[in-house]
């Protein structure tokens, strides 16, 4: 057996023991009114363990395709009927063999309360995963973290119907998100206290939004470049999607001498002009506009990053 192959059995048996602790999760915490569903969902998962690792595994693929097809129909089962579990736990179960896990990301509240409970899910999601639960011996620490992350992800889906009502509210149309709201005073405090030019104090305003940012500089125009994918490697963002900012053809002068606002413009990989992204309101101080231009593309960045982070 080659290294590759012992590392793939692994990887598989540990798939195997998920699904089967999970099978045992739906039986005793799925809730739905026809007791039936319970029990094909939890055959489903058995039957999914089984095949994981006496199945040949084809095409390349990391688990057998019959263990995914009856993941599949396990996931779309889950979605159709309220279990109060929620699907994002399969993903959980077959990492250790795919790779990857399951993300939460923010749900963009505008209400302080609900932005609060958003940040408690995802503090509870990443306390059950820096412990080493999943991967322990003992099978009732892979099942309490497995059943965790059911029901953590479970109430974070239920929380994203509250804030999508509460964020359509005619007095919250158009607010930023709550998070980014707070970030916005900090990133303010933030470039006030910089003593440098312009495009520093945006860059440490950026910064406060946990956006990466670097000066440049192409055929006599300065700008502050960032990544649209966030990236915190300078040589890649130069290479990647990106935006652009500058005053007029300007971000490097001493901050007396900045007098238009800053302006973002999305390029693609090969540095061709897209779309423009935001420009930031005329009539404040430099402090104040550069926390409003990283408000906004922090916006832009949350909205529409993921889509265009290969154009």
């Amino acid at each position: 057996m080659t290294e590759s192959t012992a590392t793939e059995a692994t990887a598989t048996e540990a798939v195997a023991r998920r699904l089967r602790l999970l099978a045992d999760i739906v039986k005793r915490k799925a809730v739905h009114p026809e007791p039936s569903y319970i029990d094909h969902l939890a055959a489903d998962l058995r039957f999914a363990a089984l095949t994981a690792t006496t199945h040949p595994i084809e095409d390349g693929r990391r688990l057998p395709t019959e263990t995914l097809e009856v993941l599949q129909g396990a996931r779309d089962l889950m979605t159709a009927h309220d279990f109060h579990l929620s699907p994002e736990v399969l993903g959980y179960a077959t990492a250790p063999a795919l790779g990857c896990m399951p993300d939460m990301k923010p749900l963009g509240a505008v209400s302080k309360k609900l932005a609060s409970d958003d940040f408690q899910h995802q503090k509870q999601r990443s306390t059950v995963l820096h412990r080493p639960h999943l991967d322990d011996e003992d099978d009732e620490r892979v099942t309490w973290a497995l059943a965790a992350l059911a029901e953590i992800h479970y109430k974070h889906e239920r929380l994203a119907v509250a804030v999508a009502v509460s964020n359509d509210l005619p007095c919250n149309r158009g607010k930023a998100p709550y998070h980014l709201t707070v970030q916005h005073g900090y990133a303010r405090r933030a470039a006030a206290r910089a003593r440098t030019h312009e495009g520093g104090k945006l860059i440490v305003a950026l910064a406060e939004f946990g956006i990466p940012a670097f000066l440049a500089q192409d055929r006599g125009v300065t700008h502050v470049l960032v990544a649209v994918n966030r990236t915190a490697d300078e040589a890649r963002a130069h290479h990647g999607p990106r935006v652009l900012i500058s005053s007029g053809e300007h971000a490097m002068r001493p901050a007396g001498e900045h007098d238009e606002p800053w302006a973002g413009y999305l390029y693609d990989s090969d540095g061709e002009h897209a779309d423009p992204v935001f420009t930031a309101p005329s009539g404040l101080g430099l402090d104040e506009e550069c926390a409003e231009a990283a408000l906004q593309l922090a916006r832009w960045l949350d909205a529409h990053g993921d889509r265009h982070a290969r154009i």
